[in-house]
């Protein structure tokens, strides 16, 4: 028989890595979105040419597509490391989205900010 101490642990337990897990999806699609607005305005500014943004577009597939993957590897939820791995490639192409914006080329509507 379990102690009410124990399973009140136990399931405080359970609780913390299942909201832990929410949050960690949140953030993931909280940055990828912020990520495709953030190409979705270098469009409309000008501050991207088209095949810069078609890059840029390409990379956020691929970071979702391997969200995905890795989702439905490990039933429905991501490792620690799954997350890292996650975490890495919206870094990168959230450099890539700054270094390609912030060139010296210029897309259709020319804008010199």
């Amino acid at each position: 028989m379990i102690s009410p101490f124990k399973a009140f642990t136990l399931i405080a337990a359970a609780l913390a890595l299942t909201t832990g897990t929410i949050a960690t999806a949140a953030s993931i699609n909280a940055r990828q979105v912020n990520q495709k607005r953030l190409i979705d305005a270098g469009k409309r500014s000008g501050k991207l040419t088209q095949s810069e943004a078609r890059m840029l577009d390409a990379e956020q597939r691929s970071i979702t597509q391997t969200y995905r993957r890795l989702k439905a590897r490990h039933g429905g939820n991501l490792t620690s490391n799954d997350h890292t791995r996650i975490k890495t490639l919206q870094i990168n192409a959230g450099y890539h989205i700054a270094q390609q914006k912030n060139d010296r080329q210029r897309g259709r509507n020319r804008l010199k900010i």
